[in-house]
C-alpha cells in the first residue's frame, strides 16, 4: 500500500471498524495448525462418534470393542482412532497385543461443549 492509501484495503464507507490492526496482524500471522487439526478431525462422523463413545464409558476402551456398534471395518475405525490421537483428543495405553481408548481433557470438554450447545437446536447457518 502507498502512502496515500494506508488504510484497510476496500474499507466501508460509513461502516465502523471493529478488528484493529493488532487484532488483524495476531490472527493472520500466527499458526493455526493445531486448531484446525482439531476441528477436522471432529469434522468426520466416524471420528465424532467413536469420541462420543469414549466419553460415555466409565473406562478406558480396547479398539476391538468399537467396530461392532460402527458401521465401518477396523482399518477406519484404527485410522480413526490415530487421528484422534494426533490432534490430543484421546489417549492410548497398552496392554499387551491390546490398545485401550480414553478422551484426553480437551477432548471431554470439547464433547461437552459441542453436546450442550446443539441439544435444543442444531447450529444452523445464517
Amino acid at each position: 500500500m502507498t502512502a496515500a492509501n494506508n488504510s484497510r484495503r476496500d474499507e466501508p464507507v460509513g461502516c465502523e471498524l471493529a478488528l484493529s490492526e493488532e487484532a488483524i496482524a495476531e490472527v493472520t500471522n500466527r499458526s493455526l495448525e493445531t486448531q484446525v487439526d482439531v476441528f477436522s478431525t471432529l469434522g468426520n462422523q466416524t471420528r465424532y462418534r467413536i469420541l462420543l463413545m469414549l466419553t460415555a464409558a466409565s473406562e478406558p476402551v480396547c479398539g476391538c470393542e468399537i467396530e461392532p456398534h460402527l458401521n465401518v471395518g477396523q482399518s477406519s475405525i484404527s485410522q480413526s482412532l490415530s487421528k484422534l490421537r494426533n490432534a490430543g483428543l484421546v489417549s492410548r495405553t497398552k496392554d499387551g497385543r491390546w490398545r485401550y481408548y480414553e478422551p484426553t481433557e480437551i477432548g471431554r470438554k470439547l464433547v461437552d461443549f459441542v453436546e450442550s450447545t446443539t441439544a435444543e437446536e442444531p447450529v444452523t447457518a445464517d
